[in-house]
């Protein structure tokens, strides 16, 4: 992951002297040049909807003037038509500026992905934002995979999740979940991050031990549980229910059950 920093006041050029910082980030193996190959992606809970990882995407963070209705049709151009001065994108980067002065460069590495090894190949594209909280959503690209990371506007902390997110009721937090089977679909995994940039408020990252069961987003039970659907990999397949729940400031997986 190729990430340039840039100090307060700095602009972006070719002659800027820029930091390259590389990040492993959790993938879903599917080409960005064939994203759409993802879209019919079959899971064991059942086919998702088209442009989508689960049967239940989420709506939340989907841009002004952005008329997709799944995870993987969100529209960059609307999210940087609503969120101003805040992002751009510069020829192969996509620039963001924080409220604290600092600016940070997301760079397409589009040469890599175009040959024959594909090594290294991965793009950025902004596709959500969550005006009460300041939150933007990026899709991160690669030549077999696809993962988003929530990065907030105040400060640039950056949480890698697994699919763009379901608020809880009271907008407090918010869950990402997806699965599959095989290597050509998402991590296996549940991601639970606070809408508030308040270091108190835990995350909560779950990846799904030897791809055992596959969860499903079901829906919130107020904002301390998390309802799932389980299926079990193996045959016959199992079909239960689980939670995530929280308790005493910290979430636990409950079943499958």
């Amino acid at each position: 992951m190729k990430l340039l920093i840039l100090p307060k006041g700095a602009g972006h050029s070719d002659d800027d002297k820029s930091i390259g910082t590389q990040r492993k980030i959790a993938m879903i193996r599917v080409a960005p040049a064939a994203t759409a190959a993802l879209f019919s992606c079959a899971t064991a809970l059942a086919a998702p909807p088209t442009f989508s990882l689960s049967d239940s995407p989420s709506p939340d963070g989907r841009c002004i003037g952005d008329k997709g209705v799944g995870d993987l049709d969100r529209s960059e151009q609307a999210c940087l038509e609503q969120v101003g001065d805040l992002a751009h994108r510069v020829g192969p980067g996509l620039q963001l500026k924080f409220r604290n002065g600092l600016t940070r460069v997301y760079v397409n590495e589009e040469a890599k992905c175009q040959s024959d090894a594909v090594e290294g190949c991965i793009t950025y594209k902004l596709t959500g934002y969550f005006p009460k909280h300041d939150l933007t959503l990026i899709e991160v690209g690669y030549w077999e995979g696809v993962s988003w990371l929530l990065v907030r506007a105040d400060t640039g902390a950056a949480s890698e999740i697994v699919a763009p997110p379901h608020y809880s009721p009271s907008t407090g937090w918010l869950v990402s979940v997806a699965s599959s089977v095989g290597p050509s679909g998402p991590p296996n995994g549940v991601d639970i991050v606070s809408s508030a940039s308040d270091p108190s408020l835990k995350e909560w990252h779950y990846r799904v031990p030897d791809d055992e069961w596959l969860y499903e987003f079901a829906g919130w039970d107020g904002d301390d549980r998390v309802k799932l659907f389980a299926t079990s990999t193996g045959a016959p397949a199992k079909h239960l229910t689980a939670s995530v729940e929280r308790r005493s400031g910290e979430w636990h997986l409950v079943g499958p059950k």
